[in-house]
C-alpha cells in the first residue's frame, strides 16, 4: 500500500510556503518538521493554525516558541500527574470576581467564580446570579475561589481567631509591618490558623445562603495585594487552616498564586497539606503567565513547575492584553 501524499501550502501576505506531507510523518525529517514550524512560529500563526498543522505533521503537542530556560523542565523532571484535574485538559475558561462587568461571550469550558469581594470576610454580593451563569455558560461545573490574607484590620477581631486552636495571646503588641503596610496588633501563628480556618467557615455559609450546593473543589487566591504577616509561619498556619476547614467538609483545595508571591508570603519550599478522607493528597496549582495567549499558556503546561513542590499545575491563566478579561487554560 503507497502512503497518499498530500501537500502543506501556507500563504503569509505575498509568500507562499509550500511543503510535502504524507499519511506518515516518518516521511518527513525532524530538521524538516522543525523548519516547518519555526516558520508557522516566525509568522505568529494563531494556535488553531499551529494546532492543524501540528497534527499534520503527526505530532501529539501543540509546540510554541522555545521555552525560556529558568522555567524548562529537565529530562529527569517528573511531572505530578494531572489526571485527577476536574477540568477537561485543554479546555477554555475565565475566572469571575465581584467586580466583573464584561462577562464572556458563551458557551466556554469552564469557571471559576469568586466567593468573596477581594479579602477575607469579606462577600461577593453576585455570587448566584455569577454561579448560575457559569453553570449554563459552561461544559465543565462552576468551582470557587476565596481570597485569603492574615488577620489584620476590621476582620481581625477575637471572634474570628478564637478557635479552633487555642491562643493563649492570638495577638502582641502593635507593631509596623511592612507587608501589612501599618501598624497592627501582631497576630500569633496560632491566631493565623484560627482566621484562616473561620474565613473558609464564613464563606462556605454564605455560598450555602446563597443556595449553591458546594463545588467539591475550591481555590485559594494568595497574592500580595491583600495583607500578609512578615513573619511567613502566620501566613503559612493561615492557608493550611483554611484548607484544614475545606478538607473537613470533603472539599478539595487548590491554590492560586503568582510563584514569586508565594514565595514572598509563605516561603520557599512550603507544602501545605491535604487530607480528603483520611488519605493525603497534592494540593493542585493554578497560576498565571500575563499578557500571552492560549499556545503559550498551554505550552506553560508542559514546562512550569508548581510552586509548591510535587503539586500538579492544573490551570494557567493569562490575558491577551492589559485590559482583557483574564483567560484560563486547563492543563
Amino acid at each position: 500500500m503507497f502512503a497518499r501524499k498530500t501537500i502543506l501550502a501556507i500563504a503569509f501576505g505575498s509568500i507562499l510556503f509550500v511543503a510535502p506531507l504524507s499519511a506518515s510523518a516518518a516521511s518527513l525529517t525532524s530538521n524538516q518538521i522543525q523548519a516547518i514550524l519555526g516558520l508557522l512560529q516566525a509568522f505568529n500563526v494563531e494556535a488553531s493554525v499551529m494546532a492543524n498543522v501540528s497534527l499534520a505533521l503527526g505530532l501529539t503537542t501543540v509546540p510554541t516558541t522555545t521555552p525560556d530556560p529558568s522555567t524548562d523542565v529537565s529530562d529527569t523532571y517528573v511531572r505530578p500527574s494531572i489526571a485527577d484535574s476536574l477540568y477537561r485538559s485543554s479546555s477554555l475558561g475565565y475566572d469571575i470576581s465581584y467586580s466583573t462587568r464584561d462577562y464572556p461571550v458563551p458557551p466556554f469550558g469552564f469557571a471559576v467564580i469568586g466567593v468573596t469581594a477581594g479579602k477575607a470576610f469579606t462577600h461577593n454580593p453576585r455570587l448566584a446570579s455569577e454561579f448560575s451563569w457559569a453553570g449554563l455558560s459552561s461544559t465543565n461545573a462552576p468551582t470557587i475561589y476565596l481570597n485569603l490574607n492574615a488577620p489584620y484590620g476590621s476582620a481581625a477581631i477575637s471572634e474570628n481567631v478564637s478557635g479552633p486552636m487555642t491562643c493563649a495571646d492570638p495577638f502582641g503588641d502593635a507593631v509596623y509591618s511592612a507587608f501589612a503596610g501599618g501598624t497592627y496588633p501582631d497576630p500569633a501563628p496560632c491566631a493565623g490558623y484560627n482566621f484562616g480556618y473561620n474565613t473558609a467557615k464564613d464563606a462556605l455559609a454564605y455560598s450555602s445562603s446563597q443556595s449553591i450546593s458546594s463545588p467539591h473543589l475550591w481555590w485559594l487566591d494568595i497574592e500580595e495585594a491583600n495583607s500578609w504577616s512578615d513573619n511567613k509561619e502566620v501566613n503559612r498556619q493561615v492557608i493550611q487552616g483554611a484548607i484544614d476547614y475545606l478538607n473537613k467538609q470533603n472539599i478539595r483545595v487548590g491554590i492560586y498564586s503568582v510563584p514569586y508571591m508565594w514565595r514572598k508570603i509563605a516561603g520557599e519550599g512550603f507544602s501545605p497539606k491535604e487530607t480528603l478522607r483520611g488519605s493525603d493528597s497534592p494540593v493542585p496549582t493554578w497560576f498565571p503567565i500575563g499578557i500571552s495567549n492560549q499556545v503559550n499558556a498551554t505550552n506553560a503546561c508542559l514546562t512550569h513547575e508548581s510552586f509548591i513542590p510535587g503539586s500538579p499545575v492544573w490551570i494557567i491563566q493569562y490575558v491577551l492584553d492589559s485590559v482583557a478579561v483574564d483567560q484560563n487554560v486547563a492543563c
